[in-house]
């Protein structure tokens, strides 16, 4: 077992966790060994978490160097996958802010700006968390200016980095104009006090506002909506948007699921047929404006240098399913900043793959975009680890838009948080509310597990 599974100079912490044993182990055994094995289980706990905590070299040869550019969710999952097994790379991270921003639960720190320090997680504690990220990653502390196919070129300290193989993560804003922009963190609040302080002003604003208006019925434009209607009862807050309805497109129940819980708030008037904007906020007597439609990818960068052939109309990074940006065999996009098209020939976006990106970032970066950076510096053929499940996404999205005509796509799933008390969701038009929902998003939008698993620690990091 020594000498096949190399248990040689491991410590003996390794054996903390008894009752451990790795199917590996037994599958790569010879008969002498697996007999051994059931005759003496405890050699199978100690072959176990031995070969569990081993780190299988996939690369060796000259030094290979990767950049991230980004700090958003997907980037920091990238880090931290990269850093799990030793190879001849160095990983140099090209961020602004100190901190890792939980965007999904900035609608809750608004309204409820007392849980506004348990949305920001700072990355030298992700990284100390990690046994090899913390000499392995390098955290640049600047935005990128300019964009080469060999290097990339920072804007505050003018300093060059060449680049092997490069990850684009800089994900999406909202547009300039209105308090939405700071629904996510930006170059305004670099450090994490800074955002914390940022939460809790924009939620000072809000309490004392004449009235709300919130534009754009998406996911986040109707937990906004909902979460402020419920925090502050005396404020008047209008949703408006141009569909017929709220919630369209979503399946029968979720709207009327919806529509009840919006009942219950008789603060909250939505303005449906309308498209609104911020010069509309003085006829509907608000003084806070949040547009919450339309995305913009933080991708200006990329418009002036090499890489521009890469985006696409609406500045967009254009991937493959592996996450290989299309055109360039040594640059990798993830996150909110990329779309994944169809690669043969027709230009078609890929819906589903959306979906599953949008839904599944955490997935997609460790197992999909990480694995294929390392393949691409091994030299081997990148590999498709999602195509069963982005089958599957498929076909329930386009089951469900049935009679929506020929190529529409449907979203299979979501979960709406509505209060800390309340929310919605469903899955292939299944609703589902109450306790269920509550274990699964409304208490804390998962902000102390991601702490947790991140740091060791569910937080808060920030006072």
């Amino acid at each position: 077992l020594d000498s096949r599974h190399g248990t040689r100079g491991s410590s003996i912490a390794n054996l903390r966790r008894p009752g451990v044993v790795v199917e590996e182990v037994l599958a790569a055994a010879s008969p002498s060994e697996q007999g051994m094995l059931a005759e003496h289980p405890q050699l199978g706990c100690l072959a176990g978490c031995l070969s569990r905590n081993r780190r299988r070299r996939v690369y060796r040869g000259e030094t290979k160097r990767v950049v991230i550019v980004g700090g958003g969710f997907a980037a920091v999952h990238m880090c931290e996958e990269l850093a799990k097994q030793p190879h001849d790379i160095k990983i140099t991270m090209i961020c602004p802010n100190d901190h890792l921003d939980i965007a999904w639960a900035s609608p809750r720190a608004i309204a409820r700006p007392e849980t506004a320090n348990r949305n920001v997680i700072p990355f030298h504690k992700i990284f100390e968390r990690s046994k090899y990220a913390a000499s392995m990653v390098t955290h640049v502390h600047d935005t990128v200016a300019w964009v080469t196919e060999t290097h990339v070129e920072t804007a505050m300290s003018c300093e060059k980095y060449e680049y092997d193989v490069l990850v684009i993560g800089t994900g999406a804003t909202y547009a300039e104009g209105s308090e939405a922009k700071r629904l996510k963190s930006n170059h305004t609040s670099m450090s994490g006090k800074d955002r914390v302080k940022e939460l809790r002003e924009l939620a000072a604003r809000v309490a004392g506002a004449e009235g709300v208006m919130v534009v754009g019925a998406g996911p986040t434009g109707i937990e906004l909506a909902a979460e402020l209607g419920a925090a502050h009862p005396r404020v008047p807050i209008k949703l408006v948007t141009n569909k017929y309805e709220i919630g369209a497109g979503m399946p029968k129940p979720v709207k009327a699921a919806l529509q009840q819980s919006f009942a219950s708030r008789p603060n909250v008037t939505v303005v449906a047929g309308e498209r609104g904007s911020v010069l509309d906020a003085k006829r509907h007597e608000c003084d806070v404006v949040f547009m919450c439609a339309g995305m913009e990818p933080n991708t200006s960068f990329l418009g002036g240098g090499s890489l521009k052939a890469s985006l696409d109309a609406k500045g967009f990074v254009k991937t493959g399913p592996s996450g290989r940006v299309l055109g360039f065999p040594n640059v990798f996009a993830l996150g909110d900043c990329a779309k994944t098209y169809a690669t043969d020939g027709s230009g078609m976006e890929m819906m589903s793959e959306r979906y599953r990106r949008e839904h599944d970032t955490e997935k997609f970066a460790r197992r999909v975009c990480a694995s294929n950076v390392l393949r691409c510096i091994a030299g081997e053929a990148l590999v498709d680890k999602a195509a069963k499940e982005r089958r599957w996404w498929h076909a329930v999205g386009t089951a469900g838009a049935a009679g929506g005509g020929e190529g529409s796509y449907a979203y299979p799933g979501a979960v709406m948080s509505l209060s800390p008390s309340d929310s919605v969701g469903y899955v292939q038009g299944s609703v589902a509310r109450g306790w269920y929902m509550a274990a699964r998003k409304r208490k804390d939008l998962w902000r102390m597990r991601l702490s947790k698993k991140l740091t060791g620690h569910d937080g808060p990091h920030y006072t």
